[in-house]
């Protein structure tokens, strides 16, 4: 009878509160009858998951009086439904762990119910005026939000909204008419926004949304202009119809706040700061950020549906380091902006992606590149014996491209021989993507195409599935290169690592992004293939390339081998 567990079993059994032990997967290892009876259960819970058994919304902690009272618990009021029962029921909980508690026991949660008179004073879990969630489920919401967006990284917003002329309005039209007004425009603002974002009526003639991943900017922006379009529609009542607006003010987390009281303060700080029937951002820099990058965007799509005039290639030399000869280029593409000139791939690049327009842009620099080795080859020259590597997006590789033309049928409708095109895919999404791709790589392949893995060393990569892949060539990345020169050893370990290994798979190995003299010999010590950098020579138009190759005899880039 004096073994601890046993008596701690006896102590938990006969306690006037209900309790159950969860392990560390929440499955239930024993209840006491307090349990049993708050469900309505009348068989055994063992083994079976808590959430199987029961559903909980929390609400705010609460410091509980008089025999609720316990030192070090911190309880919550709960809306707790069963299978047991048919409505739900207000109780309050508390997570529990003794120190004497047994091993396998990882947390316990002690149940009290609340009586009849303390329930009416629990806030229901929505508003009976709007219909929307009422305001502790909303901060509860919030706080659960901003939890896992820490977890996850990922950033989250609210949005507070103010019904603009409120006052005017409420002095015109009464207060009974108000109430059905602030009920109406509740529900556009519900039908506007998404089924998974919350939203609930602060009282004052504001509202505010919590709006979770993915919040960009500019879906936030997106959202704000939707709940001032929901608005443009007349508002009818037992009088001529009403035109009203909103103002939205936007809080970010993490940028602006990180706790749920922060957020709505800030929030509420941005409404201030916005215009009758407009938005503004807590910073107030983002906006204007935003607005040029929209133009940008707009920009890019004009730019987009005419490549020919607003894109160009430019070439940059590739060298062998055994014979210190040209013996390759990489085509690069660049953006003419009619404002801000030449654009690298860097300034431009991430928004065709998200565009989702890459496929139309890789196939325009294929088609230049294709265009442009069959003037070489018409010329002669050292210029007809280089290959010529692209950059491939790996959205290049899908079957169902938006003209239902892959990879393989676009090139051969291109025309000619093309032993001497190679194309460069990352190699994170080759290595994901290796199986349903590969039919298509093969294919290409034996068309005569090389194939090289670009970024080696940025990610993690499965080199033996690559390995089973028809590539030919690994090309590692510039974040590894510039951390040669570093004191710190990794990524001359890594390079060295990532060599030993091409070279063991018998592929051949780039090093792209060699600026200096240090990074060069690094390269030769590591037992690199082949370099590529503004230090052996920088992107070039086809006739500037045409110049420096003339000037570089036998195509001679570095003397010593």
């Amino acid at each position: 009878m004096r073994h601890p567990a046993l008596l701690f079993r006896l102590l938990l059994e006969h306690v006037p509160m209900a309790v159950v032990a969860l392990d560390a997967r929440d499955e239930v290892l024993w209840t006491n009858p307090g349990f049993l009876a708050l469900l309505g259960a009348d068989s055994n819970l063992v083994g079976r998951r808590l959430t199987d058994i029961l559903r909980m919304v929390t609400w705010l902690p609460v410091q509980p009086e008089g025999e609720h009272h316990s030192p070090g618990l911190c309880w919550q009021r709960v809306w707790l439904a069963s299978e047991g029962r048919e409505a739900s029921r207000v109780v309050l909980m508390a997570e529990m762990l003794p120190e004497d508690a047994p091993a396998d026991v990882a947390r316990l949660l002690a149940f009290v119910d609340l009586q009849d008179g303390q329930v009416e004073a629990v806030p229901p879990l929505s508003d009976p005026h709007t219909g929307l969630a009422s305001q502790w489920v909303f901060e509860d919401r919030l706080r659960h939000a901003t939890a896992r967006a820490d977890r996850h990284a990922q950033p989250l917003a609210v949005l507070m909204m103010r019904l603009d002329r409120a006052d005017e309005i409420r002095r015109s039209c009464g207060e009974s008419a108000m109430a059905t007004l602030t009920a109406q425009i509740g529900r556009r603002l519900a039908g506007t926004l998404r089924d998974e974002d919350s939203i609930v009526y602060l009282g004052g003639d504001r509202w505010a949304a919590l709006v979770e991943h993915p919040a960009s900017a500019e879906s936030l922006q997106a959202a704000a202009l939707r709940c001032l379009e929901a608005m443009e529609a007349p508002f009818t009542l037992s009088r001529p119809p009403m035109l009203l607006t909103l103002s939205v003010g936007i809080a970010l987390y993490p940028d602006d706040g990180v706790t749920s009281e922060q957020l709505m303060a800030r929030a509420a700080q941005a409404l201030e700061a916005a215009r009758p029937a407009g938005y503004a951002f807590y910073d107030r820099g983002l906006k204007q950020r935003l607005s040029r990058r929209m133009a940008l965007r707009r920009r890019l799509q004009e730019a987009l549906l005419s490549p020919d005039r607003h894109f160009v290639v430019v070439y940059q030399p590739q060298v062998d380091l055994a014979s210190g000869r040209c013996v390759g280029v990489e085509a690069l593409v660049r953006w003419r902006h009619p404002e801000r000139g030449m654009l690298p791939p860097d300034d431009f690049l991430p928004m065709v992606a998200e565009m989702a327009q890459m496929v139309r842009l890789d196939r325009f620099v294929i088609e230049r590149v294709i265009a442009q080795h069959h003037d070489w080859q018409a010329t002669g020259g050292p210029l007809s014996e280089l290959v010529i590597a692209v950059n491939l997006d790996a959205s290049l590789l899908e079957q169902n491209v938006f003209d239902g033309r892959p990879l393989d049928r676009f090139l051969r409708e291109c025309g000619g021989d093309l032993d001497w095109l190679s194309l460069e895919i990352d190699a994170r999404s080759l290595s994901s993507q290796a199986e349903a791709h590969g039919l298509l790589l093969r294919r290409l392949s034996r068309m005569g195409v090389g194939l090289v893995v670009d970024n080696l060393g940025e990610s993690p990569v499965d080199l033996t599935r690559l390995a089973m892949l028809p590539v030919s060539q690994g090309k590692i990345g510039r974040e590894l290169v510039h951390g040669l020169t570093d004191s710190r050893p990794f990524a001359r370990q890594a390079v060295s690592a990532l060599a030993q290994c091409l070279k063991a798979l018998q592929l051949g190995s780039i090093m792209v992004g060699v600026e200096s003299t240090e990074e060069l010999a690094a390269a030769r010590r590591k037992g690199v293939g082949r370099v590529q950098g503004n230090l052996l020579g920088p992107p070039m138009a086809a006739d500037a390339l045409a110049t420096w190759l003339a000037e570089r005899p036998d195509r001679w880039v570095l003397r010593e081998s």
